[in-house]
């Protein structure tokens, strides 16, 4: 039954197509895997703006469906264009609420200067439930004009979650859909990832789904398309084992998770975890070309000595000040030995960029019961709120800590690799954090992780692929950095020998083939019965 398997997918984001976040690689990478293991697969996503036309090419096939307002109706026209990534049909909603945005959720600074509102920079757009909705009714509507019948459709995060109630609920799907399984991922719990709406008119006209069902969602005076949705889904999962429980188990005023775990339990709704993964071949040094890097290095042979050369390259770069695509502050006194600590990450408060702050602090300056690290080098890649932008500048910039301290703000890939294969350590500071796949590149780089236990940072096993800490705080963030550098310096065994565990360990268990043999077929599987009108628990086997 597996290799007959037919599975769709509906997400906003595609690597290589259009994206901003996890949910881009995680879209790529698990149709990818599903490929490889023989079924057959298709995605559904929007044709913003940006995207390449060059690429595409016309199906012919052209959608009208209503969306309407509760004050006037709304028909959507939308064309299908069509590309091919990783070997799987990629089928494009050509709509306006998509083709005139130039961002993916959120208004561009071009967008907000034309509108006369800079302050709505970075801000989501207003018809972003409109945007969702099209979305969710084109893949629908495509799947019944081209007469076919998947096994099921697997739906990334809140701005498809309302597709398990549509397909079984709207009159003109719910005959074509009878059989058709279909599941939720959601990939972060956090507030401002929900994509709740507060209008429950407009929920109600716009879904066409019954007013009962709408009430069904409400939770904190909006309806929440996770908790529409996930009642009619046959399977509903996040991104791992360990903040599937933390969801479920918070109390109902939790803010990280905007208490949905209670909702989903007073609703019956299971939550499975189910561990992303990584493609290692996407950070494997020892082809520095295709990385990018200055030199390769082996990690699992022990050969480290390109990691070296690496380190050089970039701090060299750093300190020369004439980079052409980097935004450099401070320099680095770098000297053989003097250990390297690396962050990558968004700079918001979530990824606790405050803790991370005074932790450097911590070691420069010396505490109560500690005397500063005479050596200890900080390196930062990110970009994301001015404020946690502007006092890591001051850091670096503060006169006694030059040459201690440097910081690029910005982010992508290619520069992503090379401050991996420079450091040491890699530090994950997160106040929650759903899975976490930085942890995954630092280690494949030769990198040591150091994280905050919580959520999917869990994976990191303390003392055997990394380190870890808890409370989350920048005392013990310190505490655990100084026990590493540690073990750096008196152990090099010891510190190489972690480096080498931590890869063994994502290609014994968290490649995309793994996550998708031992997490996701489980819940396919279940979802498929559907067909052949069978019942089964689900049950997840990841390793």
């Amino acid at each position: 039954m597996e290799a007959d398997l037919e599975i769709w997918m509906v997400s906003r984001e595609m690597e290589e197509i259009a994206g901003v976040g996890g949910v881009k690689d995680v879209t790529r990478q698990l149709l990818a895997a599903i490929v490889r293991r023989g079924m057959r697969a298709r995605l559904v996503m929007p044709r913003y703006g940006t995207v390449d036309d060059s690429t595409l090419s016309d199906t012919g096939i052209a959608l009208s469906f209503p969306t309407d307002y509760p004050d006037h109706r709304h028909t959507t026209h939308a064309r299908i264009l069509c590309t091919e990534v990783v070997g799987v049909p990629i089928y494009l909603v050509d709509a306006p609420c998509f083709t005139e945005k130039e961002g993916i959720y959120t208004y561009t600074a071009n967008e907000a200067r034309r509108m006369g509102r800079p302050e709505v920079t970075g801000c989501g757009y207003y018809d972003f439930f409109e945007m969702n909705v099209v979305l969710q009714k084109a893949a629908l509507e495509l799947i019944r004009v081209l007469g076919a019948h998947p096994d099921l459709i697997h739906c990334q995060d809140a701005h498809a979650a309302l597709i398990p109630a549509m397909m079984r609920l709207v009159p003109r799907y719910a005959e074509h859909f009878a059989d058709v399984g279909a599941g939720i991922t959601i990939h972060n719990a956090g507030p401002g990832y929900h994509q709740e709406v507060y209008d429950t008119a407009l929920a109600q006209t716009m879904t066409e789904l019954p007013e009962e069902v709408i009430r069904q969602g409400v939770h904190r005076e909006a309806v929440y398309p996770f908790l529409v949705g996930s009642v009619y889904a046959d399977f509903v999962n996040t991104v791992s084992e360990n903040y599937a429980r933390e969801v479920m188990e918070a109390p109902p005023d939790d803010e990280q998770t905007v208490g949905i775990g209670v909702a989903f339990r007073t609703r019956g709704i299971q939550l499975v975890g189910v561990t992303n993964g990584i493609d290692p071949s996407e950070y494997d040094p020892t082809r520095p070309q295709e990385m990018g890097l200055a030199a390769g290095y082996n990690p699992l042979m022990g050969d480290m000595a390109g990691k070296a050369i690496c380190r050089r390259a970039l701090v060299a770069e750093i300190n020369s000040g004439q980079s052409d695509s980097l935004q450099i502050n401070g320099y680095l006194e770098d000297a053989p030995g003097r250990p390297l600590v690396t962050m990558v990450s968004r700079l918001t408060a979530q990824k606790g960029v405050d803790r991370f702050i005074r932790a450097v602090q911590l070691l420069l300056e010396g505490a109560p019961d500690q005397p500063p690290d005479p050596d200890v080098l900080f390196l930062v890649l990110g970009a994301g709120d001015p404020s946690y932008q502007a006092a890591l500048i001051r850091l670096a910039n503060a006169p006694h800590f030059r040459g201690r301290i440097a910081v690029i703000i910005g982010h992508g890939p290619a520069v992503a690799r090379r401050v991996y294969a420079a450091g040491d350590f890699f530090v994950n500071p997160a106040a929650f954090e759903p899975c976490g796949l930085t942890d995954y590149m630092a280690q494949l780089m030769g990198t040591v992780p150091i994280v905050h236990l919580v959520g999917g940072l869990v994976k990191v096993q303390d003392g055997i692929t990394g380190y870890g800490y808890y409370p989350h705080t920048a005392e013990a963030l310190a505490a655990t950095l100084r026990r590493a550098i540690g073990v750096m310096r008196e152990h090099p065994e010891q510190h190489l020998r972690i480096i080498q565990q931590a890869i063994r360990i994502i290609h014994e268990r968290y490649t995309w083939d793994k996550v998708l043999e031992y997490g996701y077929m489980p819940l396919y599987l279940h979802a498929a019965r559907r067909k052949r009108g069978e019942k089964a628990r689900i049950s997840t086997s990841q390793p």
